[in-house]
């Protein structure tokens, strides 16, 4: 072999660049398994991995909180509106029953058969929610009541004068708490008296 080797000396050369060229070419991959990065530059990038994912866990925290608080926002205004819409509605079926029941009443009160206006007041206290019923003289005295209890009671000290006073059918929420609907009973020319209907508290 040395012999032919001796004889051939282009032949070997071109042999031992082939596996120079070889073994340089491959030489990186033996030195992966040594290759590190300095550990400031390791830290470093943990860190700004670290701080990426906490990014996206509060961008993705404060997408959620804002989205639910525009639902809840948007939950509030549906429920606002739809109460008052039942409000409206309630209070303008309120005004029909008082006018009609206003109308009955005069009628009655100018003959002054307030027998009759206590049986009308008596049928209306059994409807629904309805508490009592009075009927209120201009005066202030107390003319019927469906409640025996306030029958020597005057009308100014079982509601105030403002409630007294109103020259327009009303709705009011806010009277000892309780719902109140006001009639005013209108005789030819002036008020002749005010009916007061009272409503239960609604149960929660």
């Amino acid at each position: 072999m040395s012999d032919y080797n001796r004889q051939n000396p282009n032949q070997q050369s071109k042999t031992d660049n082939l596996f120079s060229q070889f073994n340089s070419k491959f030489e990186w991959m033996a030195q992966i398994p040594t290759m590190q990065l300095p550990a400031k530059y390791a830290g470093a990038l943990i860190g700004l991995i670290i701080v990426v994912i906490a990014w996206k866990m509060i961008s993705v925290s404060k997408v959620e909180s804002d989205m639910a608080k525009k639902l809840e926002s948007e939950r509030a205004i549906i429920t606002q509106q739809a109460r008052e819409y039942a409000d409206q509605q309630y209070v303008k079926e309120e005004e029909r029953f008082g006018q009609v029941l206003s109308w009955a009443v005069r009628g009655e009160l100018i003959r002054n058969n307030i027998d009759q206006i206590d049986q009308y007041l008596s049928e209306i206290v059994r409807m629904k929610d309805t508490e009592r019923v009075v009927l209120i003289g201009e005066d202030g005295q107390l003319l019927v009541s469906t409640d025996k209890r306030l029958e020597e009671a005057k009308g100014t000290e079982i509601f105030p004068k403002e409630i007294l006073n109103l020259q327009k059918i009303s709705v009011r929420s806010d009277v000892d708490g309780k719902k109140i609907l006001v009639v005013p009973v209108m005789g030819l020319n002036k008020k002749i008296a005010t009916l007061v209907v009272s409503y239960k508290q609604p149960k929660f």
